[in-house]
C-alpha cells in the first residue's frame, strides 16, 4: 500500500480536521451573566460563512447532558405566532445543563426549505460546546428537524470515537411528519423541559 494519499482524500482529511478545530475554537462572546448560568454569542465558521448560536453553559463542575437546538425559533405560518426556545434553554441549564441554539427560524406547517441541510452547522456547534462546557461525553440531546442530526458518518470524521458526541436522545421539532410536538409548542406558546426525554442524570 502507498503511504500517501491522493490530493483529493489529502485534502478532504485535511478539511475535516481544520474545521474540526475551527468549530472548538470558534470566536464567542459573554453577553449575560447570572448566578446559575452565563449565556454566550457563538460565531460557528460552518460551511462559506459564519452562523450565530447562543450557547447557555450552567456554573456547575460536575459534567451533565447536554442539548443542541438547531433552531431558536419557531413561527405558526398562519396565525404568524411565534414561540422562542431560549427559555426552555435557560430552564435547562438551571437543572444543570448546557445548550446551545443556533439561531435559525423554523415555520410550521410550511417547512422552511433549510430542513435537512443543517447536519454540518449542527455538528459545528456541538463541537464548539463539547470544549466550553462541561457536559457529559456519550449524553446529548438534538432539538429540531429530525433530519437535521449528524449522521454517524459526520461524527467519525471529527471524532475518534464516534460515540463520544452520539445523539442518543432527540425531540423532533418543526421537521417534516413531525405535528406532535411542533403543535405543542405552538398551542401553549413554550417549548415545556418537561416534555422532553427525562433521560439526563
Amino acid at each position: 500500500m502507498r503511504a500517501w494519499c491522493s490530493f483529493v482524500a489529502c485534502l478532504a482529511f485535511f478539511s475535516s480536521a481544520a474545521a474540526q478545530s475551527t468549530c472548538r475554537q470558534a470566536t464567542a462572546t459573554l453577553v449575560e451573566r447570572h448566578r446559575e448560568f452565563d449565556i454566550f454569542s457563538v460565531s460557528l465558521p460552518s460551511g462559506p460563512r459564519s452562523l450565530l448560536a447562543k450557547a447557555v453553559i450552567p456554573n456547575l463542575n460536575r459534567p451533565a447532558g447536554a442539548f443542541v437546538f438547531s433552531l431558536s425559533t419557531v413561527t405558526e405560518t398562519e396565525s404568524r405566532q411565534i414561540v422562542e426556545l431560549m427559555p426552555a434553554a435557560i430552564a435547562l441549564a438551571k437543572k444543570g445543563h448546557a445548550a446551545v441554539l443556533i439561531q435559525r427560524t423554523l415555520t410550521w406547517p410550511i417547512i422552511d426549505k433549510t430542513v435537512g441541510r443543517m447536519g454540518a452547522d449542527v455538528l459545528c456547534a456541538e463541537q464548539w460546546l463539547s470544549t466550553h462546557a462541561n457536559a457529559k461525553a456519550d449524553d446529548w440531546t438534538f432539538v429540531g428537524p429530525e433530519v437535521d442530526e449528524p449522521t454517524l458518518d459526520q461524527l467519525r470524521v471529527v471524532e475518534k470515537k464516534a460515540s463520544s458526541m452520539t445523539f442518543y436522545w432527540g425531540f423532533p421539532l418543526a421537521g417534516f411528519s413531525e405535528n406532535k410536538n411542533t403543535d405543542n409548542v405552538l398551542r401553549y406558546g413554550v417549548l415545556q423541559i418537561a416534555d422532553m426525554p427525562d433521560t439526563h442524570d
